[in-house]
């Protein structure tokens, strides 16, 4: 391996900045543009840092691969970025960036560098943390080495040399987020993202789609920041109950970008949840009724919000799918997740949803704490009932949530249990009172919607 260039140049503005997405859900095709990172590039681009991306997740590189594609490239300050899932594949990239360039500055942000930054800073060579939005910190963190001497304190950033030692509470906060540029499309593979269906039994990750429509070319976009709900479970990134969204306006417009300038004919809004705010929905289908965009749509949405005209309304202008989070047909174990929704608004919601014309896509959850053969029993009553056939995810502790904080004892190595974390999909440890063979059981009959009791 071999060094790069001679070190930051005097002028910010020609530094050569190289942002890295690492992989994550290989068990499935990649669907979904590093949004994030795409974004923050957008914004180093616009303030005329010269930027690279190299998306490792869409090319899906093996480790040989990726160290023939840096030894490629040339870079002054890289940012790696990635969900806590990835700890393990970051403490390896790390150390082949310091090996390669050893002088070179890098930064990791997003949902692994928000959560266990100090874990990161404890374990790899990496130079900064970013915590929270990336936009403007990253942003001010490169103009701050470009012009060389001390980091000055960033909000969200933390330094190894302890110069800048803030924690995620002060993280960036951007209030208007239409301040925020498109993605920088043109630097990820799009070809990859938009042939990979975003949701749907294609996809390995959804529960199904309406067998009428056809999608050729999909496209994710995040529309909101944040979620208004804090079930104990889910991991915010932008901190919890902290919702913004972006205009109306400022999103049509990112989708009439997509439809000319790539021929989507798909939106999938990956928000938390996008129909938060009910005015906002309505007014977004009225513009989007208005331009008469040739695009069928879908979303994440919240069962307390499925409300019959509502659902009508985002039918006629093209939606077909919601994605609903139900995770249990036992009152017990809602209440215990902090859902605050009900197992008949959930009912409720799937036969609103069905009647509008639009596909309810459901998610649920085995082996949350407290779960018992009675909770288990009544999940499979109620998928019964809506005729509901999917699978589930295990309860999986994720650091920066509430529930990791409830099991947290349990666990007596934490870095051994990060670097082991995958998605939901795999199993990481038993929060429940059940033997891992007899709970291994449970959930694949729960997944069949087989009797228990």
């Amino acid at each position: 391996m071999r060094a790069k260039g001679e070190g930051l140049v005097g002028r910010w503005k020609t530094m050569k900045i190289l942002l890295i997405n690492c992989p994550v859900r290989l068990n499935a095709k990649p669907n979904c543009i590093p949004y994030g990172l795409a974004t923050i590039a957008s914004v180093l681009r616009k303030h005329g840092f010269h930027v690279d991306v190299y998306d490792i997740n869409g090319f899906r590189h093996g480790r040989d691969e990726v160290v023939k594609q840096l030894e490629k490239r040339s870079w002054d300050v890289v940012g790696v970025s990635g969900l806590i899932t990835t700890y393990a594949y970051q403490k390896w990239l790390i150390g082949v960036l310091k090996s390669m360039a050893p002088q070179k500055i890098v930064v990791s942000g997003g949902g692994l560098a928000t959560s266990n930054g100090s874990l990161l800073l404890q374990n790899t060579a990496v130079d900064y943390t970013v915590a929270g939005e990336g936009e403007d910190a990253m942003l001010e963190l490169c103009q701050a080495l470009g012009q060389g001497g001390n980091v000055p304190e960033i909000a969200g950033v933390v330094g190894r040399d302890n110069s800048s030692q803030n924690s995620a509470k002060s993280s960036h906060r951007i209030e208007n987020l239409d301040d925020v540029p498109f993605p920088a499309w043109d630097l990820i593979p799009m070809d990859v993202y938009l042939e990979n269906p975003i949701w749907g039994d294609v996809a390995n990750n959804s529960s199904g789609f309406r067998d009428d429509v056809t999608v050729k070319r999909s496209m994710n976009i995040i529309s909101s920041r944040g979620c208004p709900y804090s079930c104990n479970y889910c991991y915010h990134l932008f901190g919890r109950s902290n919702y913004r969204f972006r205009s109306v306006q400022n999103v049509v417009d990112e989708i009439e970008a997509l439809l000319n300038g790539y021929g989507v004919d798909f939106i999938g809004f990956v928000d938390d949840n996008m129909m938060a705010s009910e005015r906002r929905l309505v007014e977004f289908c009225d513009i989007v009724e208005n331009r008469r965009l040739p695009v069928t749509w879908g979303c994440h949405g919240r069962v307390t919000s499925a409300k019959p005209e509502i659902l009508d309304r985002m039918a006629e202008v093209g939606c077909v799918w919601i994605g609903y989070g139900i995770e249990s047909g036992s009152q017990k174990i809602l209440d215990a997740m902090n859902k605050k929704a009900t197992v008949e608004q959930a009912k409720k919601a799937i036969t609103n949803t069905r009647a509008a014309g639009i596909y309810p896509n459901t998610t649920f959850i085995f082996g949350y704490p407290g779960e018992t053969l009675e909770t288990i029993q009544e999940t499979v009553n109620f998928k019964r009932e809506m005729g509901v056939e999917c699978g589930s995810f295990f309860a999986t502790p994720y650091p920066g949530t509430p529930l990791y904080q409830q099991i947290r004892h349990r666990i007596d190595d934490e870095e051994a249990f990060i670097e082991c974390l995958g998605d939901a999909t795999e199993f990481s440890i038993n929060l429940t009172e059940f033997p891992d063979e007899a709970m291994f059981r449970l959930k694949m009959a729960m997944d069949r919607n087989e009797d228990v009791m």
